[in-house]
């Protein structure tokens, strides 16, 4: 290797992509940091959802319905016709139905070549100040044309069909893209992508780095068909990282076999400053709202929190009760109790996030019950705006507060013991107003955005050693 070509390969900016949900906030936050640290930033969304409007300095890939016709510009990008000869004929020996399927949209999309068909052409997008501005094909399967649309509004009439996002597609990507990283961020959606491509093509897959999310290893570990899969995906990575030291023995549990990563909140930094000026100046133990998670899925328990909270309803005559993120059982219980008088119960179905931590800010308590998470993104929302964090034991709470000082961790399956929690938390003022300096301390030291910068730079260059 020549000293020029090495210092061409060494001042290429590294390509990494990420595998993962679009349209969360988390994303976007974790991103939002990534993209000030000099890599070149892509990502294959899960769905056709429309992306988070945080999102930032990132090629979105977004597949584009195999009828449809790539615009001549784009085309002239698509690669030669040379690498898709070989890419065809590497599917004719893997999967010959898929191939003679594709040769036959092959036929179809040349007959239509020409015609002046405005539904032929990608639709405009509104690009967002500092989107990396390079577009890709990839496709529906393994040669179908697809965009790479700047971040923006999402085409609404481009509705997901079978397979569209599935991992023919994303192998189609990853070998025209090159990636010298691909992160994948969750495991029961993305990382199972990720995994499925990896099986089409195994032998030139890049390096791969998967973040394990709230329960994908701790509690859908505890199921065969899951553990399964767990156990490929970690056998099958180059890096594995997680939010909580827990899950860190969980990952090696299930096979993964690396060098330890930085142990970082997946929901990225916070702005600190920002975060102060949404804050209420007024002390915990004169708030007069309880924030309450209203998940009722595998692992949310919200029905408990509203049992506790009829028991005390006397007690909470002068409170606002506010759920948010709020399932449909816990929904219809939450109105009967505030249509008989029981409680003053607002939901919140839409909001920002600045609302959401408006609200955390007005809070006393913020009550989380759940058989399982991680951090539980909440409770750092809960200690940084200083409402006092209860949240059961089945999360990782427990490594950002201190337990029976800054904040209660709970069993999720003894209901007295919450209750007499709770209960503490509703009368001890100097306990509330404590945990909140205290907290807001936590954070600011732990998950302020410039102090997690040099952590994440620390982290990615790690990845890629």
């Amino acid at each position: 290797m020549s000293q020029q070509y090495f210092r061409q390969v060494m001042a290429r900016r590294r390509k990494l992509l990420f595998v993962a949900m679009h349209h969360s906030p988390h994303t976007a936050r974790w991103i939002d940091i990534a993209a000030d640290l000099g890599y070149d930033l892509h990502f294959f969304p899960l769905d056709s959802g429309d992306p988070h409007e945080k999102l930032r300095n990132v090629t979105l890939h977004l597949p584009v319905l195999s009828e449809q016709e790539p615009t001549a510009g784009a085309r002239r990008r698509s690669g030669s016709m040379m690498g898709r000869a070989i890419t065809f004929l590497r599917l004719i020996g893997t999967n010959p139905v898929c191939a003679s399927r594709q040769l036959k949209r092959a036929f179809k999309r040349a007959i239509l070549r020409g015609r002046s068909d405005q539904s032929s052409k990608a639709k405009q997008v509104h690009p967002r100040a500092g989107v990396i501005r390079q577009e890709f094909f990839v496709g529906r399967l393994l040669t179908t044309p697809s965009e790479a649309v700047r971040l923006g509004r999402a085409d609404e009439s481009d509705a997901t069909t079978e397979g569209r996002y599935g991992p023919q597609v994303l192998a189609a990507l990853i070998a025209r893209l090159q990636p010298d990283l691909i992160h994948s961020m969750e495991f029961q959606h993305a990382a199972y992508l990720v995994l499925a491509a990896r099986d089409i093509m195994p032998k030139r897959f890049p390096r791969w780095l998967a973040t394990n999310w709230g329960s994908d290893i701790f509690y859908f570990g505890n199921f065969p068909d899951h553990a399964r899969q767990i156990k490929r995906v970690c056998q099958a990575i180059d890096r594995y990282s997680c939010e909580c030291h827990r899950d860190l023995a969980l990952g090696r549990k299930f096979g993964y076999s690396g060098p330890d990563m930085p142990v970082l909140p997946n929901s990225g930094g916070m702005d600190i400053e920002h975060v102060r000026s949404l804050r209420d100046p007024v002390p915990p133990s004169k708030r007069k709202m309880i924030m309450v998670k209203g998940y009722d899925h595998f692992a949310g328990r919200a029905m408990i929190s509203l049992a506790l909270l009829e028991r005390f309803s006397d007690q909470l005559r002068e409170y606002t009760i506010v759920l948010y993120s709020v399932g449909a059982r816990p929904r219809v219980r939450a109105l009967e109790l505030a249509d008989a008088g029981i409680l003053n119960i607002k939901i919140i179905d839409i909001a920002s996030h600045d609302d959401i931590l408006r609200h955390f800010g007005k809070a006393r308590i913020y009550l989380g019950i759940s058989i399982s998470d991680a951090i539980s993104t909440s409770v750092l929302e809960a200690m940084a705006m200083g409402a006092f964090p209860i949240q059961t034991n089945t999360s990782c709470c427990e490594e950002w507060f201190v337990n029976s000082m800054t904040g209660f961790a709970v069993p999720p399956d003894d209901f007295e013991e919450i209750c007499d929690k709770f209960e503490r938390a509703l009368k001890d003022d100097a306990l509330v107003d404590y945990a909140a300096i205290e907290n807001f301390k936590v954070i600011e030291s732990r998950l302020g955005r410039d102090t997690l910068k040099p952590k994440m730079a620390e982290f990615y260059r790690r990845a890629f050693a």
